[in-house]
């Protein structure tokens, strides 16, 4: 009967142990993984933002790719045309009044947008105004993302880009003429973008001062084609060979030299 007497007790005090709170240290109910798993809001969120802004960057380099090889479409003179326009400058020169014409695709539209819609940003139908608001032109801005990291990266690769027009001769040698001039593009970068009292305005292109302000990190794709006449000097010799005329649109390599065209040698496909 004292066996009894002094397991009674015992029991009594297992079972009071286990109702105590753990001590600092202990897991209760939680493998170990789960009791040192850091809070919300420490620890996991840098890793989580890390590869969320290295996700974004997979998303806009392959919209930036569409927007390089699809969004363009370009028209311009024939090699006919141009010859029978061309102007003496100066001995042996000629100059060419090329027309050109660009105009944003519909499918790169629709990629931006969707883009925009995957990344939890923003489209909308905007205005660019030019000469104090005397002309104003239709377009679509959209901010991509609500990283500024994000924002930028793609708006100095869309303000990257840069026009060539091609001058190829009959044995394949080309005349390479390059533009980067920003308002000759229909999709740009957005400056600064006025969205209050009325439908969002577009106040100048290019890139903006900064990114985490929401009237920031914008591009534009103007709805209509833009037209504008580059001039290129050539040898008058070459424009009697003169077969062909190109236009694409590359980003921005570092070689190029605004306005002016430079003889090369053939391209590679031989055109």
């Amino acid at each position: 009967m004292r066996c009894l007497r002094v397991i009674g007790p015992f029991i009594l005090f297992l079972s009071l142990l286990g109702s105590l709170p753990p001590e600092s240290g202990e897991t209760k109910g939680l493998t170990g993984k789960a009791a040192y798993e850091p809070p919300d809001g420490e620890g996991r969120p840098p890793l989580i933002q890390l590869a969320q802004k290295s996700g974004e960057k997979a998303v806009v380099d392959e919209l930036f790719k569409k927007i390089l090889g699809q969004g363009f479409l370009i028209t311009l003179a024939t090699a006919d045309e141009l010859k029978a326009r061309a102007e003496r400058q100066e001995p042996e020169q000629v100059v060419l009044d090329v027309p050109v014409t660009i105009k944003a695709s519909e499918g790169v539209q629709a990629a931006i947008d969707k883009t925009a819609q995957d990344l939890g940003g923003l489209s909308l139908d905007a205005v660019l105004e030019l000469d104090i608001g005397m002309v104003r032109l239709q377009a679509r801005a959209v901010r991509v993302s609500s990283d500024p990291q994000t924002l930028e990266y793609l708006q100095r690769r869309v303000g990257s880009l840069v026009f060539v027009l091609e001058l190829v001769l009959d044995d394949g040698e080309v005349y390479e003429c390059s533009t980067a001039d920003i308002w000759r593009f229909p999709i740009t970068p957005v400056s600064q973008l006025f969205a209050y009292g009325g439908r969002p305005t577009i106040q100048g292109l290019g890139i903006s001062p900064e990114f985490g302000m929401k009237d920031y990190g914008f591009i534009a794709t103007r709805k209509k084609p833009i037209s504008f006449t580059y001039k290129a000097l050539m040898q008058e010799t070459d424009l009697k060979r003169l077969t062909k005329v190109h236009g694409k649109v590359i980003e921005r390599k570092g070689s190029e030299t605004e306005g002016q065209c430079k003889k090369t040698g053939k391209t590679a496909s031989g055109r």
